[in-house]
């Protein structure tokens, strides 16, 4: 799937997107909730969703992940089928966008990136909802009109196999990736269009658009060896296949660590690229109650230690990992959505990954 197409898609127009009246309902029902005192609410949650049918959950959570949380959610509310679909972020919103063209879009809460999830705000796909401890959260991990609330933060840095690469030579510049020894020993996923765009703006920003752009153009050069998912390409650099690779998410490296596996993360420049994976409850679905309970459950201390324990970096402060502290952390500007297609474009033309 290219983004770009993804982008064009999400251009069209809105009519026919949603059922609206059930949109309407939907809301109406948030918004009630939203006004009960935090025991009440709880109730009325409890009580709406043994009247519905389950809960569908769209995410781009690893499996391992998702069934985590499910099964501590269910620890609480046993009766209560989760049905989770996984994909890509990509290819999730993908299905997404053609599920709501065709009124067919039915899963009751999802778990994206921050992107997506401002593409689905568009496409009037969300709903505001203030989980019941919405105060635990800074201003900078929510949407500022309601509509999502960060789970995570995704941060993308360097990683690399310990056994091929001693620690004083490790990349810690942006400048440290053109070197030689580099060329034909780097990983990249094939999509890495967050990493890209932030990178990019920052480089942009200090050094100015050339100089970015032709520091790409020199990234390119280093003959790349592309591969597709950031798991994946975690398991082959700690198995050798490449000793290095050029934007892991910090958790994949944490989580191979805390197993044994011969592999460390770096920080360029002092900075690290970073997003936000946020959960929303949908305008759409069958099964509001239980979104909404989902939805508390998954932003209380219970569902971030859960998310904490698979060495993912939770917003909720009181819970949070502390892999980021020592680093300025840069993150990926709202506005750069309107221009996304054109980097997604910039990107394939500079990199042509895969080729």
């Amino acid at each position: 799937m290219r983004y770009f197409a993804v982008f064009a898609v999400s251009l069209w127009p809105l009519i026919g997107a949603v059922d609206v009246a059930l949109a309407q309902t939907r809301e109406a029902t948030l918004a009630a909730l939203g006004k009960l005192p935090a025991a009440e609410r709880q109730t009325r949650l409890v009580e709406g969703a043994k009247k519905e049918n389950g809960l569908v959950w769209y995410s781009s959570t690893t499996a391992e992940d998702a069934l985590a949380l499910s099964k501590k959610f269910n620890e609480q509310h046993p009766a209560i089928k989760i049905n989770h679909f996984r994909s890509s972020s990509e290819k999730l919103l993908e299905r997404i966008l053609a599920e709501s063209r065709a009124n067919a879009f039915k899963a009751d809460i999802v778990t994206l990136p921050e992107l997506e999830l401002s593409l689905m705000i568009r496409r009037k796909l969300l709903l505001r909802y203030e989980a019941v401890e919405n105060s635990f959260y800074p201003a900078e991990t929510k949407d500022p009109r309601g509509f999502w609330t960060g789970l995570y933060t995704s941060a993308w840095v360097p990683g690399y196999n310990t056994k091929q690469v001693a620690k004083d030579q490790a990349p810690r510049t942006y400048k440290d990736l053109l070197n030689p020894r580099w060329k034909g020993n780097m990983a990249m996923d094939n999509e890495p269009f967050n990493w890209y765009v932030i990178s990019l703006n920052y480089l942009e920003k200090r050094d100015g658009k050339e100089a970015a752009a032709n520091y790409m153009k020199q990234l390119a050069a280093q003959q790349l060896q592309w591969r597709k998912g950031h798991s994946l390409i975690g398991q082959l650099m700690a198995a050798g296949e490449f000793p290095l690779a050029t934007e892991l998410q910090v958790h994949t490296v944490e989580r191979a660590k805390a197993t044994g596996a011969p592999v460390e993360w770096s920080v360029l420049d002092g900075v690290i690229p970073i997003s936000k994976v946020g959960a929303a409850v949908t305008s759409t679905g069958n099964s509001i109650y239980t979104a909404a309970l989902f939805f508390d459950f998954l932003l209380s201390r219970g569902g971030m230690e859960t998310i904490r324990a698979s060495r993912r970096i939770p917003t909720r402060p009181d819970v949070t990992a502390p892999y980021l502290k020592p680093y300025k952390l840069i993150p990926f500007e709202p506005q750069a959505i309107d221009d996304f297609d054109k980097y997604v474009t910039l990107f394939r033309d500079t990199f042509k990954p895969g080729n």
